[in-house]
C-alpha cells in the first residue's frame, strides 16, 4: 500500500474516531464547554469524513492538496471557534456562538473541498 491510500485510509479513521469521540462527548455531558467544543468539533468534522470517502477515489495530487488545506483550515476554524463565545444575550437576530459559526465554518469548508477536488480530478496534468 503507498503512502497516500495510507494517509487517505487515516483521513478516514481519524475523522470517524473524532465523531464517535465527540458524540460520546454530547451524550454525556451537559451544558459545559467541553460539550460546546465537542459540537463545535463534530460539525466539522463531518464534512472531513465525506471528503475523505470521496478523495478516496480521486488522483493522488487532488488528495494531496485537500489534505494540505484541510490540515491549516482545520486548525484555523478550530482556533476561531475558540474565540467565539457560547452563549449570547437573547436579543440577536441571528446569535454568533460556537453552534452556529461551527456550522457555517463547515459550509464554507465543504464548498472549499469541493472546488479544489472537482478543480484538481478534471485538470489535466503535465507531462
Amino acid at each position: 500500500m503507498n503512502n497516500d491510500k495510507k494517509a487517505k485510509i487515516f483521513y478516514l479513521t481519524t475523522s470517524i474516531f473524532v465523531i464517535v469521540i465527540s458524540y460520546i462527548v454530547n451524550s454525556n455531558l451537559r451544558e459545559t464547554l467541553p460539550r460546546n467544543l465537542s459540537e463545535s468539533i463534530f460539525w466539522l468534522t463531518v464534512p472531513v469524513f465525506i471528503f475523505s470517502i470521496i478523495t478516496l477515489f480521486t488522483k493522488n495530487t487532488a488528495f494531496q492538496l485537500w489534505a494540505k488545506i484541510t490540515n491549516y483550515l482545520y486548525i484555523f476554524f478550530i482556533f476561531i471557534i475558540l474565540l467565539t463565545p457560547t452563549s449570547t444575550h437573547g436579543l440577536d437576530f441571528l446569535p454568533i456562538v460556537k453552534e452556529t459559526v461551527s456550522i457555517a465554518l463547515a459550509i464554507l469548508y465543504s464548498i472549499i473541498s469541493l472546488i479544489l477536488i472537482l478543480y484538481k480530478s478534471f485538470k489535466k496534468d503535465n507531462l
